[in-house]
């Protein structure tokens, strides 16, 4: 169950801070850029936390980029325009493998880092336009599709395939980002939407509160049925009502692990520096966002699903954590 919590993050955080700089100057090394998706959006504001202890306690300084979603993240690291980014594990590892939106493209060479938090996505129906279950969006319009979350896609499709719904009688149409995909449901051109979304965010908070529209609710085993269809990376969770103001009853909806990657060029002992950083302030981190508090060594070395950086690889050796089994994984995944 997801549990409630009060943010502490300022809200210049999350809405205006691109970049976190510190006081002195630093050399060209020590300067890092951080991708992620939509400002406002549950990663945006994660990023902006990370990216400010990273300054404060590594002594590095940190630009967070809104590069529009995690599959835009991880082409962000390929094509070198940032050095670090925090994406889900279904982008992650799909571009790694060169698989699902990354078949025309190419695979990505990226190398993990750290492992934190699960990150979501639920369906959500407009009020007003009389969409009660899935088949009610026969004739209607839908937001499923987003190129740098194609997850979301795949999400849709389930849920149509699972409820019998006529696909040719739905139009499903994609935004960039997030704020386009709340202000459609505000001004009412479409009848629902498939979002990503985190505990209590602001951006999804807000609209909910204002009555702009109620979240689907599947049942548990029509939830799993969907899963189903969808790839391992996709797995399912619950929010309970605590999740946002108002929720009258749990969300059964679906999640990914959330990773923090860098290029394999990366400079060793930057990328140590930074999880270091990152793993040892989790008391820190999660006053900018609860959720960083998972960022852990603990978290980070479970379920290993893309190979570490080698600047990684020695503050977990240095830790003492860095088993046989974990060098087995390295050497399966490089």
């Amino acid at each position: 169950m997801i549990k409630k919590y009060t943010s502490a993050i300022l809200p210049a955080f999350a809405t205006a801070a691109v970049a976190v700089l510190a006081a002195n100057p630093a050399s060209a090394q020590d300067a890092i850029r951080i991708g992620t998706s939509s400002v406002g959006s549950n990663f945006y504001t994660q990023a902006v936390g990370v990216g400010e202890v990273i300054n404060k306690k590594g002594n590095i300084n940190t630009t967070v980029q809104s590069v529009g979603g995690s599959a835009a993240t991880v082409r962000g690291l390929g094509s070198k325009k940032i050095e670090f980014g925090m994406a889900n594990s279904f982008a992650a590892v799909t571009g790694y493998q060169g698989t699902y939106s990354f078949k025309k493209s190419g695979a990505v060479a990226t190398r993990l880092v750290v492992q934190g938090a699960s990150n979501y996505r639920a369906i959500v129906f407009r009020k007003g336009k009389g969409v009660n279950s899935p088949k009610d969006l026969e004739g209607k319009t839908i937001i499923g599709k987003r190129r740098p979350l194609p997850e979301l896609e795949l999400i849709t499709n389930a849920m149509l395939k699972v409820y019998g719904v006529d696909t040719s009688k739905v139009k499903v149409v994609g935004t960039t980002n997030t704020g386009q995909a709340i202000k459609n449901l505000t001004v009412g051109s479409v009848a629902a939407a498939a979002l990503p979304m985190g505990p209590r965010a602001g951006n999804i908070q807000k609209p909910f509160s204002d009555g702009v529209f109620d979240f689907f609710h599947p049942t548990k085993e029509k939830r799993d049925e969907m899963l189903k269809l969808l790839p391992g990376l996709i797995f399912g969770r619950t929010f309970d009502t605590t999740a946002f103001d108002g929720l009258q009853k749990p969300i059964h909806l679906f999640a990914m692990n959330t990773l923090f990657l860098t290029r394999p060029d990366m400079s060793d002992d930057i990328v140590y520096r930074v999880t270091k950083t990152i793993v040892e302030n989790t008391e820190l981190l999660k006053t900018y966002h609860p959720q960083l508090a998972q960022w852990t060594a603990k978290n980070s070395l479970e379920n290993v699903q893309l190979p570490f950086h080698a600047g990684a690889i020695r503050y977990y050796k240095e830790r003492g954590l860095w088993t046989p089994e974990l060098e087995a994984t390295q050497k399966k995944l490089m």
